[in-house]
């Protein structure tokens, strides 16, 4: 119960006196003697021994004995100065853990992904931020096409995706570039070729995206159509399904040159498609991105300047600073 009270006690103080008088107790108790105890905290000797009074009312505890001669801790303050350091030093801890976490240093992300996006370098990314924020709590989560917004604006503190996306508050920043390819069957006309027009698979069936948007857009090629539907065949939500009916035959499909090299199989054909732009692999930022996130995006832009010395002929890399 005695226990109980002095810690209460203690807390009270916490609140009702200044961490300062805390302090002050401390060291006047390591030192035994104001005038020392005085120079370490930068304070006269009489704002000390007001602090220590001050204290010492809060607590309704004498803490020192003293005279002119010579300064004693009393039962009491003996009695309480661990529990005091253990306090101080608890409260030390709070403030460094807080001052990290608003550095960024501390906490969890939690990481959107679209499925096959930058798959050769997420993994690089990841190994290097867990290395150098440790004490971080990385969440992954994998969108497949029909998000391919990759949580974004549903949760998620940093993704890694294609654009285009439909909403303009969120911020990009490009780490990679890379060819668009056609996917189609072996056996078909373009099959043999190693490069293609766009305008060859405007009229081929093809292989979409599910849902609708701007982002499926991009991947059916609707710019280049002239108001002409596609012939979509198929809704494919990943790559592995996307390329199994490509190779069944039920039609084509355009996609990222990588896909052709992490998730191809038996029976298809990638040409690169020579008149359209490169696709991107983007870090994507909330409006007010948190400091863990916005660390996230700055390791990931150094792996991605890393990987272009690194990267295929066919993936171009490139950074743009972050506004």
């Amino acid at each position: 119960m005695r226990k109980f009270k002095v810690w209460h006690k203690l807390f009270m103080a916490l609140i009702t006196a200044e961490l300062r008088q805390l302090r002050a107790f401390a060291v006047v108790a390591a030192e035994l003697n104001f005038l020392r105890a005085a120079e370490r905290l930068h304070l006269s000797q009489p704002a000390l021994s007001q602090s220590i009074k001050q204290l010492e009312l809060h607590l309704s505890l004498q803490l020192f004995y003293r005279d002119t001669r010579s300064v004693q801790l009393t039962a009491a303050g003996a009695l309480i100065l661990d529990d005091v350091l253990e306090l101080l030093n608890r409260y030390e801890l709070f403030l460094n853990r807080t001052r990290d976490i608003a550095r960024g240093r501390r906490g969890t992300l939690k990481v959107g992904y679209l499925i096959g996006a930058g798959v050769d370098l997420v993994p690089s990314i990841i190994r290097a931020f867990s290395t150098q924020f440790p004490d971080v709590n990385i969440v992954l989560k994998e969108f497949d096409f029909a998000s391919p917004e990759a949580g974004i604006r549903s949760g998620m503190d940093v993704a890694i995706l294609r654009p285009p996306i439909e909403d303009d508050s969120v911020e990009l920043v490009t780490l990679l570039e890379e060819a668009c390819v056609a996917c189609v069957p072996d056996g078909h006309r373009l099959a043999q070729l190693t490069t293609v027009s766009v305008y060859d698979l405007l009229d081929e069936p093809i292989v979409a995206a599910p849902g609708n948007g701007v982002w499926r857009d991009y991947w059916l090629a609707t710019t280049y159509r002239k108001n002409e539907s596609p012939n979509i065949v198929y809704e494919a939500p990943t790559f592995e399904s996307e390329f199994q009916a490509v190779a069944s035959g039920k039609g084509i499909s355009i996609t990222p040159i990588a896909a052709s090299r992490f998730y191809a199989r038996p029976g298809l054909a990638f040409p690169n498609i020579s008149d359209m732009p490169p696709c991107v692999v983007s870090i994507a930022l909330p409006k007010r991105a948190s400091p863990l996130a916005r660390e996230f995006s700055q390791v990931a832009i150094a792996l991605a300047q890393s990987y272009q010395s690194q990267a295929p002929r066919d993936a171009k890399s490139s950074s743009d600073n972050i506004t």
